[in-house]
């Protein structure tokens, strides 16, 4: 705070200084009226400029430049909270969602397009920071347009609201409603930070974001520039679970069912910047009923990132599994019976900054993906091979400022049962 202060207060101070002063050296400057009306007007820019980064200063509005980067595992905008003073914190992100689908399918026929227009998503991040030891942070999302009586399962929907005790670098603990530290996108996810207009398929199914339950744990870095997380949480629910996924089994801290916890965890390494190696998992007991057999969920993932002169480079692979003991012993007629015992995808992406260098971005780029989301089921189930797919998306990013981008990606999908669609969209996201 001093150190905006004081350049401000000289500013001032010195400010009726160059009103009044015409040293010899300045007279032909000061001769010409249109000279000093400029250099008037740079010095109120100057100090408008000044007052704009104080008035930031105090509300706790500033962020990292760069929409990548944040605190704690945290975007800039959902870490605000941790850089500013004591006080409030907020920030936010929002998308808009453009999709038109093709009229054939992959196996040539036709059920004509389809074309759809979302206000995909508005989120506020608010924080509150009691002290330098403890901190709330929260974030709130609104989907397609908000909630109404006409989507009675909620589309206002609380991500994460928790307490962190900040202990010491290697050592805070959090507790509330928190991320599941899991992939790139569950735990970072402002439309400027990934490429791409919709986020990948694996990071939606296989690591089904954004997943989010309740629980406390510890955080923090380590030496030899190493990072964890881990948590004891409420586990997913498999009564929801179905052939395409566990993703329906999370239970999003509403009146969570808690009869059995899971544990999950991160760990990852920066050699240098622009680096990053890391790995994730997540394994608990989904059967939430008290009895009978457990139904085993274990998922973990490997990833690695590389941004340097322009190019970011982005791969990650991940497998899931549910005991198949677990699983047989549900009715035969519940849906969940068909979920996959093993599940598996993985992904790479790259793409390069044409302007690199300037403070704009117009990044092509590309994204590969594999997934098979009912890789192996239990004795009595067919496997569904439409769920067996390969994605492959092209697009382009142009971000006029960091924290803006603009996106169009096309993307072939294609799978076993070639009922695949192919898919032109565009986005507009942004985050502060």
């Amino acid at each position: 705070m001093k150190s905006l202060l004081t350049p401000l207060m000289c500013a001032l101070l010195t400010a009726p200084g160059f009103a009044q002063e015409k040293p010899e050296a300045d007279k032909r400057l000061y001769a010409d009226p249109r000279a000093a009306d400029q250099r008037m007007a740079d010095l109120e820019r100057r100090l408008d400029a000044l007052s704009r980064e104080l008035e930031s200063q105090k509300t706790g509005s500033a962020m990292p430049a760069a929409p990548e980067e944040g605190r704690f595992g945290l975007g800039p905008s959902a870490s605000k909270v941790y850089a500013g003073p004591s006080g409030l914190s907020v920030g936010g992100y929002g998308e808009f969602l453009y999709e038109n689908k093709a009229a054939t399918l992959q196996d040539g026929t036709r059920v004509g397009t389809t074309k759809k227009a979302d206000a995909l998503r508005l989120v506020l991040y608010t924080g509150y920071k009691f002290s330098d030891r403890i901190v709330f942070n929260s974030e709130i999302e609104f989907e397609h347009g908000g909630y109404s009586d006409e989507h009675p399962e909620g589309e206002a929907v609380v991500e994460f609201a928790y307490l962190d005790f900040l202990i010491d670098k290697t050592f805070n603990v959090r507790a509330g409603q928190m991320l599941v530290p899991m992939g790139f996108i569950n735990e970072l996810h402002e439309p400027p930070a990934f490429l791409g207009a919709r986020r990948p398929l694996v990071e939606r199914t296989i690591i089904p974001a954004t997943w989010h339950e309740n629980g406390l744990g510890v955080h923090g870095d380590l030496p030899g520039n190493l990072t964890y997380r881990v948590y004891l949480m409420n586990g997913l629910d498999a009564t929801k679970f179905s052939a395409s996924g566990i993703r329906d089994g999370r239970q999003a801290g509403k009146e969570a069912n808690a009869q059995s916890l899971a544990w999950t965890g991160r760990l990852d390494w920066v050699p240098q910047p622009g680096i990053l190696v890391g790995t994730s998992f997540y394994t608990g007991n989904s059967n939430q009923s008290g009895g009978g057999e457990a139904i085993t969920t274990t998922v973990w993932d490997a990833h690695a990132e590389y941004r340097a002169r322009g190019f970011q480079v982005r791969g990650l692979y991940t497998r899931s599994t549910n005991s198949a003991a677990g699983v047989a012993a549900l009715a035969p007629s519940d849906p969940a019976r068909e979920v996959g015992t093993r599940q598996w995808g993985g992904y790479l992406e790259a793409g390069y900054d044409l302007l690199k260098g300037s403070k704009q971005a117009l990044i092509p780029y590309v994204r590969y993906e594999r997934i098979d989301a009912n890789q192996a089921v239990v004795a009595g189930v067919t496997k569904d091979i439409s769920l067996d797919r390969t994605l492959l998306t092209m697009g382009v990013a142009f971000k006029p400022i960091p924290q803006v981008a603009l996106k169009a990606d096309w993307t072939r999908d294609e799978n076993r049962a070639r009922t695949g669609r192919d898919q032109f969209s565009l986005a507009l996201g942004y985050t502060f």
